[in-house]
């Protein structure tokens, strides 16, 4: 699957109509269609979609999973946004019993 068949999937995971993205994202109906139906992104779309849709692994969503990759395995984060958190929380709470050891 290619990334505008993705990028289809996934939009219609949320909206129904094209139309109510491309409001969301406060741009022109005729932009959004052209990179649904295959135009080169930008840079500032990309960001869009990663704050609309940030459960999406941009690994899956950029590659053409039409290519094989031999002897690549396929990415898979090893941990979820909410352990991620997780970590980092128990990880900032270390780093401040340090801080104040040290005063």
């Amino acid at each position: 699957m290619v990334f505008e068949e993705k990028l289809k999937q996934l939009i219609k995971t949320k909206y129904s109509k094209l139309s109510d993205l491309a409001e969301k994202f406060e741009m022109n109906y005729s932009q959004l269609s052209q990179y649904v139906n295959g135009k080169k992104i930008s840079i500032d779309f990309l960001t869009k979609i990663i704050y609309e849709f940030p459960e999406v692994d941009l690994n899956w969503l950029l590659r053409n999973d039409d290519i094989l990759h031999e002897g690549i395995t396929p990415y898979k984060s090893p941990l979820t946004n909410k352990q991620i958190i997780d970590k980092m929380e128990v990880l900032l709470a270390d780093l401040k019993d340090q801080m104040e050891e040290e005063k």
